[in-house]
């Protein structure tokens, strides 16, 4: 294979989409959505520093073929270094701060779930007003007697459990670890005598930043990619104690988070079952997962009960997920391709160099393949059904709704890697260089820009808390995402407590100030840095908004303060 063949079969496609990336972002603003805004800040630049360091790569192939080291058993080295980056990632590079809200919603419910709760009681006064706490994505309630947030609770659960014997920041690492360890055992049942797959795929492994950075958050996307792969090695040893085993797993797996993403990774492959006429494995997992989605499907109803003063579920049709999906597809906009398109962008962005061209050749390969075809469709799945009715993902690293797909796509990958033939001795020469390019120049680059995204609004965050006041107010639009920075701890025993603006009703602001409370009211210019980071997002007319709620306070009684 000619140094220009090998160009052609690794370098096109990359360029194909820093492209693509860069043409989007020359016809669409920054500011149109945060995943328009990622492609802008990051992920175009990320496209085409990856195809440069790709073609050096290639034209500066070594005249002598490398090999790789088959016999090496590397699942547990790779997993145990990359869990400890991203657990030191976590204070160093997201600056300890959980800034989206479902990184806030997994926290807070693990500290509920700690305590011993399903729902954490709201003091008499915050009853009738939760809504100036934050309730986003929390169960509904009129009344309210209690909170907890309507995701399914075992990423949540995992959090409080390894809580109780260390730190719950190291949920996403183990994670990380175990995945490595499955995925490991997936390659080596479907390539029992190649030990080079298990190099090949556990080095894609390695050089994904979205693998690493996600560990570092609350996310439960490190889970769902564990979860999924340890499934599958357990799928594939077609023993009944494994299948039993799985099927422990799969339920683990749909509640973690949204109860439809591991389906879409099981369907295709549970398929093969059919094709294979494996009646008795096939009614199984049939029954099995008839009852996991019962139970999941159930979930939600019976907590929302909790929540509810009188115990009776008053809008319990808001909260089934039947409900939500109906709202989802309401809610679309008609840029779901657009979107879509740039979350496949940030995916590419994100990962090993070497993984596109690789899951390229897996693709053809799937063709002729049962399970690489599975593997295959459980990607084209999962993009399909999210293009129809959740095609934004908002924040987050590479695209999470493919998170826990990443093994099929590696699996896939070495597919393509095993199709090769003539010519392997140069991919594994540039194999090597890729994953070399991707930990020491790529790796380095996106860690910058997740530390630059956390960085703003983790600063605000900190300096809020050391705010020597009882109540501290915000805009929910006064800059990007600044909703996202009142969060609140399920007992509201930290003080300054923070308050949405929009939502100080008189009787509130009557109940905060009657014994003279002390308010600092936010304006917009304490919140520069997170502007100044987006660039854009200034609400017009918000600091006439904070100096009338801070009047409305002083007349109240509050003692209060304008920050600046």
């Amino acid at each position: 294979m000619t140094t220009k063949e090998l160009l052609g079969l690794t370098v096109r496609r990359p360029l194909l989409l820093a492209v693509m990336a860069f043409a989007i972002a020359a016809l669409q603003g920054p500011d149109a959505n945060l995943s328009l805004f990622f492609l802008h800040r990051q992920d175009r630049w990320l496209l085409l520093v990856g195809t440069v360091l790709l073609a050096l790569c290639v034209w500066r192939l070594p005249a002598r073929e490398r090999a790789l080291p088959g016999q090496w058993q590397p699942g547990l080295t790779i997993g145990i270094l990359m869990a400890a980056g991203a657990f030191v990632g976590h204070y160093f590079v997201l600056s300890g701060y959980d800034m989206s809200r479902d990184e806030q919603m997994a926290s807070f419910d693990a500290a509920v779930f700690a305590s011993g709760s399903l729902a954490t009681s709201l003091p008499e006064m915050w009853r009738q007003h939760a809504e100036a706490l934050n309730t986003m994505f929390m169960y509904p309630a009129d009344p309210r007697a209690a909170w907890i947030s309507d995701y399914l609770p075992l990423n949540a659960a995992l959090r409080a459990a390894i809580g109780l014997v260390a730190t719950p920041v190291l949920t996403g690492p183990l994670m990380i670890l175990l995945g490595a360890i499955a995925l490991y055992g997936c390659i080596r049942r479907i390539w029992p005598d190649s030990g080079e797959a298990a190099v090949v795929g556990l080095l894609l492994y390695a050089g994904s930043a979205q693998i690493v950075v996600n560990g570092m958050t609350a996310y439960a996307m490190p889970a769902h990619l564990a979860l999924n792969l340890c499934w599958l090695w357990l799928f594939l040893k077609g023993r009944g104690w494994a299948d039993l085993a799985a099927l422990a797993v799969g339920f683990v797996a749909v509640g973690l988070h949204q109860p439809l993403m591991h389906p879409m990774f099981a369907g295709p492959i549970l398929f093969l079952l059919l094709l294979e006429r494996d009646w008795r494995r096939a009614a199984l997992y049939l029954v099995g997962y008839a009852a996991i989605g019962l139970f999941w499907l159930w979930w939600p109803h019976w907590i929302s009960t909790l929540v509810q003063v009188d115990g009776v579920a008053q809008q319990v049709r808001d909260a089934g997920y039947l409900t939500r999906l109906l709202n989802a597809l309401a809610a679309g906009d008609g840029s779901g391709i657009a979107n879509m398109v740039a979350n496949l962008l940030r995916f590419a962005a994100w990962q090993h160099l070497l993984l596109i061209p690789l899951l390229i050749l897996g693709i053809v390969v799937s063709r002729r393949d049962r399970l690489a075809g599975a593997l295959a469709a459980g990607l084209l799945l999962t993009i399909a059904v999210m293009t129809v009715i959740l095609p934004y993902q908002g924040h987050g690293f590479g695209y999470r709704y493919l998170h826990g797909l990443i093994g099929n796509a590696i699996l896939l990958a070495v597919y393509g890697w095993q199709s090769i033939g003539e010519g392997i001795g140069k991919w594994r020469s540039l194999l090597i260089g890729t994953t070399g390019a991707s930990l020491l120049v790529l790796l380095p680059l996106q860690l910058w820009m997740a530390h630059g995204f956390y960085a703003p609004p983790a600063t605000l965050s900190a300096r809020i808390d050391g705010m020597d006041v009882d109540y501290v107010v915000i805009g929910e639009r006064d800059v990007p995402f600044s909703a996202d920075l009142i969060v609140n701890p399920p007992l509201i025993d930290r003080r300054p407590a923070r308050l949405l603006r929009d939502e100080l009703t008189p009787d509130l602001v009557k109940t905060l100030c009657k014994d003279g409370g002390t308010v600092a009211v936010i304006e917009p210019s304490f919140l520069e840095p997170i502007t100044h980071y987006y660039g854009f997002g200034r609400s017009p007319g918000a600091v006439e908004a904070s100096q009338a709620v801070a009047a409305g306070l002083r007349d109240a009684g509050c003692k209060v303060s304008l920050v600046q």
